[in-house]
């Protein structure tokens, strides 16, 4: 029965390092969305707060597993299995109500297009400019929203004016992006059903082992 408390420890361990690397993914995908979007920083910041706890959760349970202690594996279950209860009513709450979510970045599209500079010069470097350069697009609609279109409207390798309007590249990146984000969220979900019960066995198993240490020492 010791080998198979080694055992269960040495998967435990696995999957507790696996995530951790999804913790530190999280966060991340935090700062990426500090870097590419000024105006989204609350989300940013409430995404790195979620990866920081994951990534200290996901230590303290490695941490139990390796220590052997039955204490911290069971508190390590009760930690995820709230994380996990959390997650799935987000998740669920953000696929009920995607359809809002855009009509607010659509509105945040608008606020960076009326928060540009005018008159509008070749060398914009407002964020409606980083969103053109990014995305390859130029303008609200289009490319005739400007009189003179600005450097930001044309394509970094060929130098062509991009002719598609940023909104709606804007709103699909968004769209797409957002349903990648809910099956990483899924597939952690998946990762933490996993570490819990592993980190339930294992602490039972270690339970069980001192128990019988103690009636049948060597």
């Amino acid at each position: 029965m010791a080998c198979s408390t080694k055992l269960l420890k040495v998967f435990a361990l696995i999957w507790d390092i696996i995530y951790v690397l999804l913790g530190l993914a999280v966060i991340g995908i935090g700062l990426h969305v500090i870097i590419k979007f000024e105006h989204f920083n609350t989300a940013a910041f409430i995404i790195i707060a979620f990866g920081i706890i994951i990534l200290l959760a996901s230590l303290f349970g490695t941490l139990g597993a390796v220590r052997e202690s039955s204490r911290m594996t069971k508190s390590f279950v009760v930690v995820l299995v709230v994380l996990i209860v959390l997650q799935v009513l987000t998740v669920g709450f953000f696929w009920i109500f995607q359809t809002s979510l855009l009509i607010n970045v659509d509105k945040t599209f608008d606020q960076l297009w009326h928060d540009q500079p005018v008159p509008i010069k070749p060398g914009n470097v407002s964020q409606i400019a980083s969103l053109e350069s990014w995305l390859d697009c130029c303008g609200n609609v289009g490319y005739k929203d400007y009189l003179l279109p600005p450097r930001s409207c044309y394509n970094s390798e060929t130098d062509k004016l991009n002719l598609e309007g940023c909104r709606q590249k804007f709103l699909d990146y968004i769209a797409e992006r957002w349903t990648a984000f809910n099956i990483f969220s899924l597939i952690l979900v998946g990762v933490e059903i996993i570490c819990a019960l592993l980190a339930y066995v294992l602490g039972n198993s270690i339970v069980n082992r001192w128990r019988r240490s103690k009636y049948f020492p060597k």
